[in-house]
């Protein structure tokens, strides 16, 4: 037999195995592993917690590219990165400690806001959240209070997710009551009456707009309350102290978005409480920009106004609008020409100029620019209270809650120059409360306790006593500082007024 036909008849030669070949099972291995880890990326939902949904987001502006909605059941991270981590961990922490018997206040905010369309900080959200902590958790409190936070994400586009999820979650959770609520607007407001038509109070802290309390169809949401002012509260001290100080010609400047409640209504309720009058008014609207930022698409726009302002000479201009907004026209004033007759002027705004401090402004180039607003509340804001008969016992509460926000919580004083703590401290305290006083652990029980909560039984709070109208739900007699802002962002105190003239323990009457 020739050597072909032996190797023919022997069958085909035996060739080693390839590298590929004897490692087949491991590659395998590694490109599952790889597709996983792929999908991983594409699949953000996976890495929100229980309760919560992911949506997309402008990672340039966030640090993530997806942010997490709805309630945080776990207490844990609702975006890449998250800088609300601590505070989380915190609340998870203590969360785990309150036992079986417990019930919950739920702090809803933008918990990832997005400087390109929101114009609260995230700084501002830290601290409302720490005020939380402080009304929750106090040294001597009561025991079986639970906190979770819920996030509606930017511009409370996802409102429906967090309602649904909330209202889901009420039953187990023993929910009293929703707080915090965000900036007052469209999107807050129908979440607002969604809860309130499942039986759910909220408790509002910073929303200021008058509409606030009425849905979308205007009638009343029945279990809306809040423990800051409204925004003719801030019109009629504004107005209060524009007439006092002399001022006559006074322009306003008003943001026209009908999505954004807080300068409508502000607008408005100006217009109609103020004593001198407005002379000139100039309006904007602000919407989302894909190849610029909210503050420098405005700064063009106030640049472009400068002979309208240098014509009508004002002596006062009231901005109806929000505190990034402010900056804004701000720098516009101060930087962009000087104006024959106008050497100075004076800004006067509503509460949410506290997200524009703590920044350097220019105030005083071209034109000096002096820059007064209405605040929610203010640390040490009783000093400016000293010779009322009634300032010990303001001032006592207030103290108690520094105690119990320094030393039980360790949080730094300087955090609560811009009153997110207190007023949200008030809001937890008040459904603190509300949860004590009920027998019941059903959350559609709730809204007749924080009703009860009037002046004859008033919560103290850090920005002073808290009772509700019960006709309203707005805060009784609240007390309004009247901030200033230097060229260094530091606040100082000008004076402190009451939304209706007098100390709520002082009022003749109670419900109205």
């Amino acid at each position: 037999m020739s050597e072909t036909r032996e190797r023919a008849a022997a069958g085909p030669p035996v060739r080693p195995r390839g590298r590929a070949r004897r490692h087949r099972a491991l590659l395998i291995a590694v490109v599952v592993l790889l597709v996983a880890a792929a999908l991983t990326a594409v699949r953000p939902w996976e890495s929100c917690g229980a309760g919560l949904h992911a949506v997309d987001a402008d990672k340039d502006s966030v640090g993530s590219s997806y942010v997490c909605v709805g309630l945080n059941l776990d207490s844990g991270p609702v975006r890449d990165d998250d800088p609300l981590a601590p505070m989380e961990e915190l609340v998870k922490s203590r969360n785990e400690k309150v036992g079986e018997n417990f019930k919950t206040v739920v702090v809803l905010e933008n918990l990832a806001p997005d400087p390109k369309v929101d114009s609260q900080p995230f700084s501002f959200v830290r601290r409302e959240v720490q005020g939380a902590i402080a009304a929750a958790w106090p040294k001597s409190g009561r025991p079986g209070i639970k906190l979770l936070l819920a996030n509606y994400g930017s511009n409370a586009d996802h409102w429906r997710v967090a309602a649904d999820e909330i209202i889901a979650a009420a039953a187990a959770q023993r929910i009293v009551a929703v707080t915090a609520v965000g900036n007052s607007s469209e999107n807050s407001r129908a979440l607002v009456a969604e809860l309130s038509q499942h039986g759910i109070a909220t408790i509002g802290a910073s929303p200021t707009a008058d509409n606030m309390n009425t849905d979308p169809k205007g009638s009343r949401i029945d279990n809306f309350f809040r423990v800051g002012p409204t925004n003719t509260d801030e019109a009629r001290v504004a107005a209060g102290y524009i007439a006092t100080h002399g001022f006559q010609r006074v322009m306003m400047i008003q943001g026209v978005s009908k999505e954004d409640t807080y300068a409508t209504t502000l607008a408005e309720a100006f217009r109609n409480s103020s004593k001198v009058p407005v002379l000139f008014t100039k309006t904007y609207e602000v919407k989302p920009l894909a190849d610029t930022s909210r503050e420098a698409y405005l700064r063009g726009l106030f640049s472009s106004w400068h002979n309208d302002i240098c014509g009508a000479k004002p002596d006062l201009i009231y901005f109806a609008g929000r505190g990034l907004d402010l900056g804004a026209l701000v720098a516009a004033l101060a930087g962009d020409g000087a104006c024959e007759g106008l050497d100075s002027v004076t800004v006067m705004t509503g509460d949410d100029a506290s997200t524009l401090a703590g920044n350097s402004l220019e105030l005083d180039k071209d034109i000096s620019v002096r820059l007064r607003y209405t605040a929610l509340a203010f640390p040490d804001q009783w000093d400016m209270f000293t010779a009322d008969p009634a300032y010990p016992t303001y001032k006592k509460n207030h103290d108690n809650f520094i105690a119990e926000f320094t030393g039980t919580h360790g949080f730094p004083k300087g955090e609560l120059w811009d009153g997110a703590a207190m007023i949200e401290h008030d809001a937890v305290a008040a459904a603190v409360e509300a949860a004590a006083r009920n027998v019941s652990a059903d959350p559609v029980s709730v809204a007749n306790m924080v009703r009860s909560i009037d002046c004859n039984s008033a919560v103290p709070g850090a920005t002073g006593f808290v009772a509700f109208d019960q006709d309203t739900g707005n805060q009784l007699d609240k007390a309004l500082p009247i901030l200033s802002i230097d060229r260094d962002g530091s606040v100082h105190p000008v004076d402190l007024v009451w939304s209706r003239g007098r100390p709520l323990n002082t009022a003749p009457d109670c419900g109205h």
